[in-house]
């Protein structure tokens, strides 16, 4: 019984023994993997901190940097903000935007009484991380018509993310002997956010997605219709000085220059190659060449025939055709083209009396044509 109980009690000394050196070696275990754990939340934080400049450079923080950006230095001025009744103030159209963005910035001098002052410049207003695009200054002018106030809007914008204080707004009062600075008694702050990144992972692409047919506007339609009058007016002018060239007609008649009428001018011609004398210099070729020109040309510029390209035949059967035509013309005609074709080709030599016969039946015969159409055409004539 007694060596039961000894047995027992070594047993439970033992067992307690066992369970103190347990629970040391729990307690120890806790210490060394509390210690573990806060070394490694040290290392991870140096971590962090060393490569966050390489982040930030690389990619944009997430969602919660960009709704809390840090807060940067506050330089508050040490101006006054009044001087006499003059009071300075300024606010912002909205005191927080995304990076790009622009808001306006109103910088108001309130109970001037016609005393002079010098806003900032946009250029005065740009900081390293504000940059001043433009301004406009409204007035207020009282009873007196002086300048009671001023209200100066500066459009601003920020491309760097985070909270900017706006400290740079002096303005300058003239007071007759000096130059007083004052500033607005508020510094204002600018939030500047990153814009929220799209969220592409709910975007569907559809591979074989339906083009849509845009209908023609008016724009579209009209350009090429003008497109294609421009150039049937090209072509048609093309053609046009073509045949004016090919019927020796001046492309361009001056307005109110009155045509020559074909047998004035066909006399006009002849007696200047009566005055030449050629025949008389032996030039007798040239001279039948000439005179029969000058009909062929009067035939041309009176009925449209094409005598200077035809035979003496042909220009004899086309005269035949006209209205005009009489048996006295029709022989002066042809007694003085078949002569020059005598002269040109089997290069007879008329007599002297001949020559000067020859220049008399084609004045006779622009003036026995003039006289017969005269007669046919009596109303053409009464409006000349």
């Amino acid at each position: 019984m007694k060596n039961n109980a000894k047995i027992f009690i070594f047993c439970l000394f033992a067992t307690l023994a066992c369970a103190a050196a347990a629970q040391s070696d729990d307690g120890k275990g806790l210490v060394d993997r509390r210690v573990t754990l806060q070394d490694y939340e040290s290392a991870a934080a140096q971590k962090a901190q060393q490569s966050q400049p390489k982040a930030r450079q690389n990619q944009q923080p997430d969602a919660s940097s960009k709704q809390a950006p840090a807060a940067d230095t506050v330089a508050k001025p040490a101006l006054p903000s009044s001087f006499g009744k003059i009071q300075i103030s300024a606010h912002l159209d909205a005191d927080s935007i995304t990076i790009g963005d622009q808001t306006t910035l109103h910088i108001v001098a309130s109970g001037l009484d016609g005393q002079k002052i010098s806003l900032p410049l946009p250029e005065k207003l740009t900081s390293p991380v504000i940059e001043a695009l433009e301004s406009v200054n409204d007035t207020t002018r009282g009873a007196d018509g002086s300048i009671a106030s001023i209200e100066q809007k500066v459009t601003i914008t920020s491309f760097d993310a985070g909270r900017h204080y706006i400290n740079n707004i002096v303005i300058g009062v003239d007071d007759g002997k000096s130059v007083v600075l004052l500033a607005p008694a508020d510094t204002l702050s600018l939030t500047v956010a990153y814009v929220a990144d799209a969220d592409t992972t709910k975007c569907e692409v559809k591979a074989d997605a339906d083009y849509i047919n845009e209908p023609l506007t008016f724009w579209e339609i009209s350009r090429w219709i003008v497109l294609a009058l421009v150039v049937a007016i090209l072509v048609a002018a093309i053609v046009w000085i073509a045949k004016r060239r090919k019927e020796h007609k001046p492309i361009i008649v001056l307005p109110g220059a009155k045509p020559i009428p074909a047998d004035k001018r066909a006399l006009k011609e002849l007696e200047a190659l009566r005055r030449k004398e050629l025949w008389q210099k032996g030039r007798i070729k040239k001279y039948y060449t000439d005179t029969t020109d000058i009909i062929r040309r009067f035939l041309h510029n009176m009925y449209g025939i094409s005598a200077s390209e035809m035979t003496t035949r042909q220009t004899l059967k086309a005269f035949h055709g006209i209205a005009d035509w009489s048996e006295e013309s029709d022989t002066l005609l042809r007694q003085l083209l078949q002569k020059a074709d005598m002269v040109k080709f089997a290069k007879m030599e008329p007599e002297a009396y001949e020559h000067d016969e020859a220049m008399q039946n084609a004045v006779d015969f622009v003036r026995k044509v003039a006289e017969t159409h005269r007669i046919n055409n009596p109303e053409k004539e009464g409006e000349k």
